[in-house]
Order: C-alpha cells, then sequence, then structure tokens
C-alpha cells in the first residue's frame, strides 16, 4: 500500500539536529507517511542516528 505523503530529510553532517527532526515528522498527527532519510556521505554520527530510530524509517547512505 502507497502511503499519501512522503517526507525526504537530506542529511549531510547533520547530527546534531537530525534526531529533533525526525521525532518532529514522527510526532505529526497524520499518520499515512513515509520518512525517507538520505545521507549525503555524512562523516558524523548522522547514519548511526537515523538508523537507531524506529524500523518504519528508511533510511539510505549515497
Amino acid at each position: 500500500m502507497k502511503k499519501s505523503v512522503s517526507i525526504v530529510i537530506t542529511v549531510y553532517n547533520r547530527e546534531n539536529y537530525l534526531a529533533a527532526a525526525i521525532k518532529s515528522v514522527l510526532a505529526q498527527t497524520w499518520s499515512d507517511l513515509e520518512l525517507l532519510i538520505w545521507d549525503d556521505g555524512s562523516t558524523d554520527r548522522s547514519v548511526e542516528i537515523a538508523s537507531s530510530m524506529p524500523s518504519k524509517i528508511n533510511a539510505s547512505e549515497s
């Protein structure tokens, strides 16, 4: 089943903001959504933070 809303967060070395951004999306009242996180080769903990979130998040590295 397709989701009606797709939210994409692009990331490059934003470990200080990523968890808050993800939590903000997941706190929305609209439940028919997918959250895609696209990392562009971060050298900080961005990928680790995204991967530690609930499994309904799709995190990808380029």
